[in-house]
């Protein structure tokens, strides 16, 4: 099954590519300040998002917001402020 109409679909991929920007950014300054675990769990919760952008099927939508996103929210030590008002309009989509 694939995720939304083609304007929910496209903005529900807008959503993922910033998600993963901010994650890439986050990840190249843990890096730079040393912080591997920071790395690690930041990776984590990325490195599924290109074959759900790339393939647009729900179930991989759905796996990265009910598990892998939750999962990074208890495993991180960082603030997680600059995904919530993506991660707020990403289960509005969802739910839609």
């Amino acid at each position: 099954m694939v995720f939304g109409g083609s304007v929910a679909s496209d903005e529900i991929r807008t959503i993922l590519l910033e998600i993963l920007r901010i994650g890439l950014l986050r990840i190249r300054a843990f890096g730079s300040a040393g912080n591997a675990q920071a790395c690690s769990i930041e990776a984590d919760h990325l490195h599924n998002l290109p074959a759900a952008i790339e393939s647009r099927r729900r179930d991989l939508l759905l796996y990265y917001y009910n598990v892998e996103r939750p999962a990074f929210i208890e495993r991180t030590t960082s603030p997680t402020d600059q995904f919530k008002l993506r991660w707020k309009r990403l289960a509005s989509l969802i739910d839609a």
